[in-house]
């Protein structure tokens, strides 16, 4: 991915889409009362610095039944835009050799889903890069696909468009006219994933635990991945663009 990108393959790259399609609505959750907290769950341990509140069980959302659901919380966490959009935008800032964008625009809200949870089920972040910009697109009521599928990164250039998602990636030329048809720009490709990257991140990791060397994604590049998909979140609660040195890490 990052060499063809980097190669020139695609021609100059304008725009980068990612995205996470689903359908949920209108459910989701559900609505389910508070209640006193299980018996074995330390529940203001849990809260730790986290704003008081009653125990409910989508707040907890112990897996699997409640998948984690706590993550569409503002007290907890940042909804979609931090918890997909985080894998795929730290692809885009790897793939493009940029630490982050320079401005930072959101829209979106919770639209079609009627349980408690808060944060947006419907969501359009657009980051701005000097020459190029890139969208994170989420939504929660409909699950119609982009070319059947439901979520990955498309880098869209001037003789190509990159695809990738977990299984592999794709290579489509554009077309040029040549009298009456329409000619390819180079050449197709395809590519599947031959291994488990979660297995390879966790032996990276416990192997720098002994060389005391730096993992692969160390904790800025993860730090800058976050910081990137927060603004989205700030952008969002704002209403405001927001203006960003990805150098000093300040607005």
């Amino acid at each position: 991915l990052y060499d063809i990108v980097q190669s020139g393959r695609l021609g100059k790259i304008t725009f980068v889409r990612t995205w996470n399609y689903g359908n949920s609505a209108p459910e989701g959750f559900g609505n389910l009362p508070d209640s006193d907290p299980p018996a074995d769950l330390d529940w203001d341990f849990w809260l730790g610095p986290a704003p008081k509140r009653p125990y409910n069980k989508n707040r907890f959302g112990a897996f699997p039944d409640r998948w984690a659901s706590f993550r569409y919380f503002w007290d907890y966490a940042g909804g979609m835009v931090t918890d997909w959009g985080v894998h795929l935008i730290d692809i885009v800032l790897w793939a493009m050799k940029v630490n982050g964008p320079q401005k930072v625009s959101a829209s979106g809200g919770k639209l079609c889903i009627t349980d408690n949870t808060e944060t947006p089920d419907t969501i359009l972040v657009t980051f701005e890069f000097p020459g190029w910009i890139c969208t994170y697109e989420h939504r929660n009521g409909n699950g119609r696909p982009i070319e059947a599928r439901g979520y990955g990164i498309q880098f869209h250039g001037t003789d190509a468009t990159l695809f990738v998602d977990r299984e592999g990636y794709e290579l489509v030329p554009e077309t040029r006219r040549v009298g009456d048809k329409q000619v390819p720009r180079g050449e197709g490709e395809k590519g599947k994933n031959s291994n488990n990257h979660n297995d390879d991140h966790a032996r990276n990791f416990l192997d720098c635990l002994k060389s005391r060397q730096s993992p692969i994604c160390d904790i800025e590049i993860g730090h800058r991945s976050s910081a990137t998909c927060i603004l989205g979140n700030i952008a969002f609660r704002t209403g405001e663009k927001v203006g960003w040195d990805a150098e000093k890490l300040s607005v």
